[in-house]
């Protein structure tokens, strides 16, 4: 019996080879964009790479069949909730250290717009954890309120 009989011919290496090609691509791709949305979800940047990491682990394996939807960030984003929200389960009795804000004044002009978006992160740490999942949902990928229900659950 010949290799190509017992499936494990050339064909076969080149289609993973394509699968794995292909996930690199999309990794490369979208990595900026769900590395935002990460943050956004976990209020913190080791946190967001860790779930960022966990989502594309889950994704890899069932990617095959996930690049041939139309939109597979729609798949990492409903792994990415369902996995902040396992952690959050877990953790949720743990404390949580807070940084304090600056002082406004004497600041120059340019670093009103990152204390702005510091007050905007860190009202969205303040929010329970579900709230703050349906609020990045809903705001910053711009889902609808039945599909931002539908991805939560």
């Amino acid at each position: 019996m010949d290799r190509t009989a017992r499936g494990a011919g050339p064909t076969r290496g080149t289609a993973a080879l394509d699968v794995l090609t292909d996930f690199e691509e999309y990794v490369r791709a979208s990595e900026r964009k769900h590395k935002r949305l990460a943050f956004l979800l976990t209020g913190d940047l080791q946190s967001a790479e860790d779930l960022l990491q966990a989502a594309y682990a889950k994704l890899y394996p069932r990617w095959d069949k996930i690049r041939t939807y139309d939109v597979p960030d729609a798949y990492l984003r409903k792994v990415m909730v369902s996995l902040r929200t396992s952690w959050w389960r877990r953790h949720k009795n743990r404390e949580r250290a807070t940084d304090e804000l600056p002082e406004l004044g004497g600041l120059p002009d340019h670093a009103d717009a990152v204390v702005e978006s510091q007050s905007l992160l860190r009202a969205l740490r303040d929010l329970p954890d579900r709230q703050r999942v349906a609020v990045v949902l809903r705001h910053w990928c711009d889902l609808s309120e039945a599909e931002t229900a539908t991805l939560m659950g």
